[in-house]
């Protein structure tokens, strides 16, 4: 019995593709440990600051943190410092 070329790179190209989405998975999965999520405000439109959160923050946790009359400039994650991802490691032992 023989193997058509086509079935070897039908096979190949799925594995392919799975090990490209496992490693996907990986790379966010390490996003999630070395970064949170900061939501940018200003008050006066003139100075900004920053609401650090772990996890992605709800409207109702924004409004927990910010004054009732600032206004929102971004949101996104952001990567943790050296500093803190050394803290992280140190805690975890």
């Amino acid at each position: 019995m023989t193997v058509s070329t086509e079935l070897i790179d039908r096979i190949n190209m799925e594995t392919s593709q799975r090990l490209a989405a496992r490693a996907r998975q990986g790379r966010l999965r390490a996003l999630d440990v070395i970064s949170h999520w900061c939501v940018v405000v200003t008050d006066d439109g003139d100075k900004t600051r920053d609401l650090i959160f772990e996890k992605s923050p709800t409207i109702g946790q924004i409004a927990e943190q910010a004054d009732p009359d600032a206004y929102l400039v971004s949101i996104g994650k952001r990567k943790k410092s050296l500093r803190e991802r050394v803290r992280l490691v140190i805690a975890a032992e």
